[in-house]
C-alpha cells in the first residue's frame, strides 16, 4: 500500500465508551494510518438511540486508500461499540494556497499608524464648538 495513493479522511464518531481502541483496530486492519486524534468527551444525545442517552464523541484523522473506506464504513456500521459515525474526506491544502495567499499585499499605513493619524486629526470639544459657531454665523 503506497502512501501516495492514500487520501486524508476524518471520522467523527459517538461511542458507548471512552475507549477508541475498537475504531483504531479497524483502521489498523485495513492498513490505514492514524494521523491525529482529538480527545473524546461525554455528551448527551439529542434523542435516545437503543435506549442510550449519553455517549462519547470524538474525531480521528487518518490516511486510507479510497477503496478501503467502504470496507471501514461497513465494519464500523456493524460494530457494537460505535453508536454513530461520519467519515469525510479532508481537502488538500497546498502551502502557497494558505490563508490569504490570493490577496494582494497591503499597501499604505498599518492599523496603528492610521489610528494615530485619526486621533491627531480629531478636534477637542472646545475647538469643535468654535467651528460649529463659525458655521452657524
Amino acid at each position: 500500500m503506497n502512501t501516495e495513493t492514500k487520501v486524508r479522511y476524518e471520522i467523527a464518531f459517538v461511542t458507548e465508551t471512552e475507549d477508541t481502541a475498537p475504531i483504531k483496530a479497524v483502521f489498523a486492519k485495513h492498513n490505514s494510518k492514524v494521523l491525529n486524534e482529538k480527545p473524546t468527551m461525554k455528551i448527551q444525545l439529542a434523542y435516545k438511540i437503543d435506549k442510550i442517552a449519553f455517549g462519547f464523541m470524538g474525531s480521528i484523522e487518518f490516511l486510507a486508500e479510497p477503496e478501503t473506506v467502504k470496507e471501514i464504513k461497513s465494519e464500523l456500521w456493524h460494530s457494537k461499540d460505535v453508536i454513530r459515525f461520519m467519515i469525510s474526506k479532508k481537502p488538500e491544502i497546498k502551502q502557497e494556497e494558505g490563508r490569504g495567499a490570493d490577496r494582494e499585499p497591503r499597501t499604505g499605513p498599518s492599523a496603528p499608524t492610521r489610528l494615530k493619524n485619526m486621533i491627531g486629526s480629531m478636534l477637542s470639544n472646545e475647538a469643535l464648538e468654535k467651528k460649529i459657531e463659525e458655521i452657524l454665523q
